[in-house]
């Protein structure tokens, strides 16, 4: 069916295969980590753990918050088959959502992004950004999206020290360590000394670890115990990653991955883009592209939430809204008529 605004949504078989992968592989998340799910008291508010008794000790691994993995961790414990059958019928859901068109991760990519997070690099609040979280999209939004077709090799992952510092859990193994099991990473010192991207020598795929510059403008890493690993900061960063969502990234049994809210990505990527270097402009292009694709669809099936995103940037000063604006101009006119839309329909109201 061709809804109103020119994308064309995916039949219903592919998104409902796609939401049940998603629903099994947080199920799975819980019990692949073993244990037993405990609900512990933190600064006045809850989160689970899976906490695993041993001979003379015990391990704890962090699940996430309660009002957001209580509905997975019941469902966990209400299942009932075999963890290598879950995992062939999961395979045979992400076979299902390819042939129905949705973008798939190649196999080097696919195997970074499995490492990352068998060490526990999403469990543990990372968020996917950049192009990778943008080819999430089509499944979530459930419509074919063009532009999430582009092929790309970095792979962001970011994470807010704070949350970091907090969590009383790391990954394992290490980041680095995790890296260099799957093929020759070779770290990048940055000029403060402290290594916040590996390139992989044979295929040249490069993950870099960001956090959000929250304070004064700075260049220098800031460390990340949880990840045990340095992280750039970047402004405007802790905008898109607050509140992340879960999807599916389409490799062997499925990966599960953090990445921002539809509706926020593409306000940040408008304002991305309009600070971009002049010499960057490929990049500025490849950015407005994607925020015009979203706005597309988020204006006619989640208004609400992209006015919402739109509302919550305004808010956070003059630079905001100077930077969303020159973005905003770039956008192609049937993207800009429909943010136009939403921004006259919020001011109506």
């Amino acid at each position: 069916m061709i809804a109103g605004a020119g994308f064309r949504r995916l039949p219903l078989t592919v998104q409902t295969a796609y939401s049940d992968l998603l629903a099994r592989l947080q199920e799975d998340a819980v019990l692949e980590l073993g244990g037993t799910p405990v609900l512990r008291d933190r600064g006045g508010r809850k989160y689970w753990y899976s906490v695993q008794r041993l001979a003379d000790h015990s391990i704890e691994r962090y699940l996430g918050p309660d009002n957001e993995v209580r509905e997975r961790v019941e469902r966990a414990q209400g299942v009932k088959e075999d963890l290598k059958q879950r995992e062939k019928q999961r395979t045979r859901l992400v076979h299902m959502c390819r042939e129905g068109g949705l973008p798939r991760v190649d196999a080097q990519t696919g195997k970074v992004l499995l490492a990352l997070s068998k060490a526990g690099i999403f469990r543990l609040r990372g968020v996917l950004v950049g192009t990778h979280a943008f080819r999430c999209y089509p499944a979530l939004l459930g419509v074919e999206i063009p532009e999430a077709y582009a092929v790309t090799e970095d792979i962001d992952v970011a994470a807010f020290r704070s949350i970091s510092v907090a969590l009383d859990d790391h990954l394992d193994p290490a980041l680095e360590d995790a890296l260099r099991q799957i093929g020759p990473f070779i770290a990048r010192p940055g000029l403060h000394g402290h290594a916040t991207a590996w390139r992989d020598h044979d295929s040249g795929i490069l993950v870099e670890l960001l956090t959000p510059n929250e304070g004064p403008d700075r260049d220098e890493p800031l460390e990340l115990p949880s990840m045990g690993a340095f992280a750039q900061p970047l402004r405007f960063l802790d905008y898109v990653i607050h509140e992340p969502t879960q999807a599916v990234a389409l490799y062997r049994s499925g990966v599960l991955v953090n990445i921002p809210q539809p509706a926020r990505y593409a306000v940040h990527k408008l304002i991305v883009a309009a600070r971009r270097a002049q010499t960057a402009s490929a990049k500025a292009g490849k950015d407005i592209e994607q925020a015009a694709a979203l706005i597309r669809v988020l204006a006619e099936d989640r208004p609400d939430e992209l006015e919402q995103a739109l509302v919550e940037a305004r808010d956070r000063g003059p630079s905001w809204q100077r930077e969303l604006h020159r973005g905003a101009r770039r956008l192609p006119p049937d993207a800009a008529s429909a943010l136009r839309e939403v921004v006259g329909a919020a001011a109506e109201e």
